[in-house]
């Protein structure tokens, strides 16, 4: 009689990352020179700093909580951010430009690793190219409507310049090269 409540307490503790386990927000560079970013939510400041090489990346942990990223080329300019929150069993998400459009010129896009999950018609990827001072798919005014929602579970990329190589497979191609300089080519 022991085992029953023995092998119940373990199956459920089998199940429980299954059950917790939810995304992630990432943001990569691959344009050139230095990008400033600062995560920030209710009671949460931060201020600007320089993006690592890798990117940032943070997991949804605050629960209905509201993240921002703002991103910026410098300290002081107008920033872009990548919105988003965590909430019974979905993630919310979008680009605002309402405070400007510093990445006009070189483009940006919002992927879902969850595109059109069942039963989340908006699980959609959101595209500003470059070139295009005001990105119609991103929040331009606050009156805008922009939001997507996808499952928890979907990791959700923020890159800038994708149209770009991305700094990091650059980087590792030229490596590979060298390493393998004798290779025929």
């Amino acid at each position: 009689m022991v085992l029953v409540p023995f092998t119940a307490a373990l199956a459920l503790l089998y199940l429980a990352p299954a059950a917790l386990a939810v995304g992630s927000a990432r943001v990569v560079n691959n344009c050139e020179g230095t990008v400033y970013y600062a995560s920030v939510s209710q009671g949460v400041a931060s201020s600007m700093k320089p993006l690592p090489a890798e990117g940032f990346s943070e997991a949804y942990t605050m629960l209905n909580n509201g993240i921002s990223i703002k991103l910026a080329p410098t300290v002081t300019s107008p920033v872009t951010q990548f919105e988003f929150t965590w909430s019974d069993g979905r993630v919310s998400y979008d680009i605002s430009n309402i405070d400007g459009n510093p990445f006009a010129n070189q483009g940006m896009s919002l992927m879902p690793s969850m595109i059109g999950a069942s039963g989340f018609p908006t699980c959609q990827p959101v595209n500003c190219p470059a070139g295009q001072s005001t990105c119609e798919a991103a929040y331009n005014q606050p009156d805008d409507v922009r939001t997507l929602v996808c499952p928890d579970a979907s990791d959700l990329v923020f890159t800038l310049c994708p149209g770009s190589p991305s700094k990091r497979d650059s980087f590792s191609h030229h490596i590979a090269h060298r390493v393998h300089s004798r290779d025929f080519e």
